[in-house]
């Protein structure tokens, strides 16, 4: 048998076994800065209601495993090299489509808004022209078109984290900051709430928040099996169930409204 003839070989029985590969253990992972979804506690365990909604859409006889915390890009090198099954919390479907497979519908929304610190006075968006900014670095800036934001004009740093960007709130290097609402107010809410913080009330955008499976998992085969569970859950109420729980635990709903400041 030739070279040729056994490289062959070698891919095809490759592809077969691959193939032949069943779903019987789901690696969930996600971001560790991504509450009440995804996020890390200690830097030891990753927890959040993004996982217990996979929990209820998984069938009782596969395992369910949560890797440990670890930054954005590594996690998304895991799934794109089938070291997890699945993303949990992914905020775009525009990833590259080789990495891995985003399920739809979309799990929930993710609403961002304006934080700054409160006595600042940013009271609206026209406020921020000026004014020295942060985004999260793997954010998209997509402001609701009838805002009429000019994003080119605006004074934007990128920083790693919602901690990090309070924590350049508080050393006033910058004058506020765009962030998820719920993540945010969570993230103030467990740190203490060091800074006094105020948000604009009208959201700057809205992202979609989804489930992606990695392209090199045995699960892949059961796309659309678990898009039927996600259509399934979502109708019985499940993930409001779960992000009333977790406002509940965190008081959020309270912090929201304390959070708007008056004119």
């Amino acid at each position: 048998m030739n070279k040729q003839c056994c490289i062959c070989l070698f891919f095809c029985l490759f592809k077969s076994v691959a193939s032949d590969a069943q779903c019987t253990l789901v690696r969930l992972s996600g971001s560790p800065d991504m509450p009440p979804i995804s996020y890390a506690i200690n830097d030891e365990k990753q927890v959040g209601i993004g996982f217990e909604f996979v929990r209820t859409i998984i069938p009782k006889e596969i395992t369910v495993e949560v890797t440990r915390p670890a930054p954005m890009q590594r996690v998304m090198q895991w799934a794109r090299d089938g070291h997890i099954d699945m993303f949990v919390g992914l905020q775009s479907d525009n990833y590259p489509k080789d990495w891995f497979t985003v399920l739809h519908p979309a799990i929930t929304d993710s609403a961002y808004a304006v934080f700054y610190r409160r006595g600042k006075r940013v009271m609206n968006m026209n406020k921020l022209y000026g004014l020295r900014g942060a985004i999260l670095r793997d954010m998209s800036l997509n402001p609701e078109p009838s805002l009429n934001l000019e994003i080119d004009n605006l004074q934007l740093l990128r920083t790693d984290s919602i901690a990090k960007a309070i924590q350049l709130i508080k050393l006033k290097r910058i004058d506020y900051f765009i962030a998820p609402q719920w993540q945010t107010i969570n993230t103030w809410f467990e740190s203490g709430k060091t800074v006094p913080l105020a948000m604009l009330p009208e959201p700057i955008q809205i992202n979609h928040v989804y489930l992606a499976l990695s392209n090199f998992s045995p699960c892949l085969d059961h796309k659309a099996s678990i898009e039927q569970e996600i259509v399934k859950a979502k109708r019985s109420g499940v993930m409001e169930a779960l992000l009333e729980q977790s406002f509940l635990y965190t008081k959020a709903i309270d912090q929201f409204y304390n959070l708007i400041e008056s004119p």
